[in-house]
């Protein structure tokens, strides 16, 4: 299992973390995703490769939520 953390500025209420949340826990591959409405950030547990990372930030960007990569 992998874990990427997100920054997503756009994110500002709680109803902005059920939304991200909801979507991409349907998302196949996702084990887990914590939102921080504090910090703006997501941490997402996955299995899988490269291609989810793309299929994460898509996702994300298709609701207009578009996340940055933290390293």
């Amino acid at each position: 299992m992998e874990t990427i953390k997100l920054n997503i500025p756009n994110m500002k209420c709680m109803g902005c973390t059920s939304t991200i949340e909801n979507h991409l826990t349907k998302v196949g591959g996702i084990v887990e995703v914590k939102t921080s409405i504090e910090t703006r950030t997501a941490t997402i547990s996955y299995n899988g490769g490269l291609s989810i990372k793309s299929l994460i930030l898509n996702t994300l960007k298709g609701i207009g939520y578009p996340g940055e990569v933290v390293d």
